[in-house]
């Protein structure tokens, strides 16, 4: 059995079953315990929006920390079903489960998001995160933070629209165990298995799931292995060392669009491992350490041959922060990436050495001011510079007023420089970075006494530099990315979540955005202008918990062709007893809408799916 894991997951299995020996040596040495420091409620801190811990009412910036313990309720099962019902996030996919999915945040580009994993970025314009999302489950997630807006200064190319952080669980408590079992339509099978706690100085977390659907359609279905990891060590009050790993290794049967017919198969494996070290060598001093290697594999087999994509990239994170007062902060560090990509039968290498420093003052205690800067050089490609600064200001004890703005850049991936000539694309070597500024002005307001809050956000983009493929023969159909197209944006974003009474939890989102190619003064394509989600959940008693979601998109173009609106709903229930035992049942396009996301790209029809959960 253990063999027909792949092999990357494999030692994942193997530092899991090390998790249970390594708690036994801590617990035999005989040093006194260490404390590692109380216990921190990280949903009651923001980190995406300045790289540390950070009070909710200090930030500037339009962020949303996800309730995964809220996704979890409502059966949830993916990382686009999560990341779709975010203010700001227009998420579309090519069908069912295993297929790509692009986001377009706040109207940008896909390749203008970037994901940032375990601390390490995990994605740009030469490793575009597209079938990452759409084979990414939940399992082994602790935090999901979404941060709109150009956030170049703090996490570099890529970060023209805004950044998605995820972390892998950090162990806590006794040692707890979970697994469970999901089925349903559309031949659909699943399992995992995660273990999580902490014995004295170790803390430890691993997962381990396999997924298979065929999708509705013929020649549609997927398949694959995902898993994460982390192992903490506090070596001493002032220092903790640690690793994680997270992967997926996934089949997925690639059928075309509906006008364009074109079946074959795209084996897709994306592994990020990494070590840190984090000390605090002086009161008031956090150094931490991160470095990791991230491989992604892509190959897209069909009739015509085969497609290869490899990316392996050497990451090193060093950041230090400084606590001088109680009213100022201080965060600067160094980013180094080396990168291989292979591209079919070209292969190019690209290095990233990057510097930042990014301040927090606070001189009221009501007011918060941030300002930062940062430069991007890279070996191949032109540099950056980039600059943000915000201010939030609690006006009252339930409201805060923020406003933030900078500037962004998108460095040209490697194909775009130095071409792919297999597939007709022609070298451009002069390419300058595409680069954006923005800004946005909100309020967050406490509702329903405290229980609730509700954020309205309206924001404001200019692009310039923007990538565009030029053909240049139009026999052969060769081309080349070149420097063409500015646009705008702006919009506004509406968030709204608490307890209307004990038992009832409600939840909704909406997005309004205009996407205007400043060059030709159209309509971008694939911008609905109206995005909205929307769920309650009722606890009925203890252990019954009852749902139902809706998501609406409105008003969108397919280049100059509208694409249909469409409503796609959801019911869920479960079943909660005291033994650790779950089951769920949910449905999926309740109301059967029959749409597409990408135009071509039939979406899946009703399917209703049960799980089983034991936790001991």
């Amino acid at each position: 059995m253990i063999q027909s894991i792949p092999a990357s997951l494999r030692r994942l299995v193997l530092i899991a079953g090390l998790v249970p020996a390594l708690t036994a040596f801590a617990q035999s040495e005989g040093d006194p315990i260490i404390p590692v420091g109380p216990v921190v409620q990280l949903d009651s801190y923001v980190v995406s929006a300045n790289r540390g811990l950070q009070n909710p009412e200090r930030v500037s910036s339009a962020v949303s920390i996800v309730p995964l313990a809220d996704v979890a309720a409502a059966l949830i099962p993916s990382l686009t079903a999560v990341l779709e019902q975010q203010p700001g996030v227009i998420l579309t996919t090519n069908g069912g489960r295993g297929s790509q999915g692009s986001i377009l945040m706040r109207g940008s580009s896909s390749h203008h998001t970037l994901f940032v994993v375990d601390g390490l970025r995990m994605s740009d314009r030469s490793i575009p995160f597209f079938n990452f999302l759409g084979v990414a489950d939940l399992g082994g997630v602790e935090r999901i933070e979404v941060l709109r807006g150009a956030q170049s200064t703090l996490y570099g190319s890529s970060a023209m629209g805004g950044v998605i952080l995820m972390d892998t669980v950090r162990g806590s408590g006794p040692m707890s165990e979970n697994m469970a079992v999901s089925f349903g339509s559309f031949g659909s099978y699943g399992a995992q298995a995660w273990t999580t706690g902490a014995k004295d100085k170790l803390s430890y977390s691993a997962s381990l799931g396999y997924a298979k659907t065929d999708n509705d359609r013929p020649d549609i279905a997927f398949k694959g292995w995902s898993g994460s990891t982390r192992l903490e060590y506090a070596v001493s009050p002032t220092l903790k060392v640690g690793g994680t790993f997270r992967g997926q290794d996934t089949k997925y049967e690639e059928p075309g669009s509906r006008f364009f017919p074109s079946p074959a198969t795209v084996d897709f494996t994306n592994t990020l491992a990494t070590l840190y070290a984090e000390a605090k060598p002086a009161e008031g001093v956090t150094s931490r350490l991160t470095i990791g290697q991230h491989i992604r594999d892509y190959n897209y087999k069909s009739a015509y041959g085969d497609s290869p994509l490899h990316n392996n990239r050497l990451l090193a994170d060093w950041q230090n922060t400084w606590e001088a007062s109680s009213q100022v902060q201080v965060i600067a560090g160094l980013n180094f990436e080396d990168a291989t990509n292979d591209v079919a039968e070209t292969s190019n290498t690209e290095r990233l050495l990057a510097g930042y420093v990014s301040t927090t003052y606070r001189p009221i205690r009501q007011l918060t001011l941030n300002a930062g800067v940062r430069h991007d050089d890279f070996r191949r490609a032109e540099g950056a510079t980039t600059g943000r600064a915000g201010a939030a200001w609690n006006v009252a004890s339930h409201t805060k007023l923020r406003i933030s703005g900078g500037t962004g850049f998108c460095a040209p991936g490697s194909d775009d420089q130095f071409g792919v000539p297999s597939y007709g694309q022609l070298p451009s070597p002069g390419l300058l970075p595409e680069k954006s500024r923005g800004w946005d002005v909100g309020v967050d307001q406490d509702i329903l006494g405290g229980s609730g809050q509700v954020a309205l956000t309206y924001f404001q983009n200019k692009f310039r530099n923007l990538f565009e493929y030029e053909t240049v023969n139009f026999t052969t159909f060769e081309g080349r990315i070149v420097n063409r197209t500015r646009a705008s944006t702006e919009g506004l974003e509406l968030a709204a979540a608490g307890r209307v009474c004990a038992k009832v939890h409600v939840r909704g989102s909406y997005t309004y955005v205009e996407a205007t190619n400043d060059v030709t003064g159209t309509r971008l394509t694939r911008r609905p202008r109206h995005t909205g989600d929307a769920e309650v959940r009722f606890d009925a008693m203890r252990e019954w918990t009852f749902g139902a979601g809706v998501h609406v998109v409105s008003d969108r173009l397919n280049g100059a062709t509208p694409m249909e609106d469409y409503t796609k709903a959801r019911v869920f229930v479960s079943y909660q007893n005291a033994d650790g035992l779950r089951a769920g049942i949910r449905v999926e396009n309740a109301l059967n809408e029959k749409y597409e996301e990408t135009y071509g790209y039939p979406a899946l029809p009703l399917g209703v799916f049960g799980s089983i959960e034991w936790k001991f």
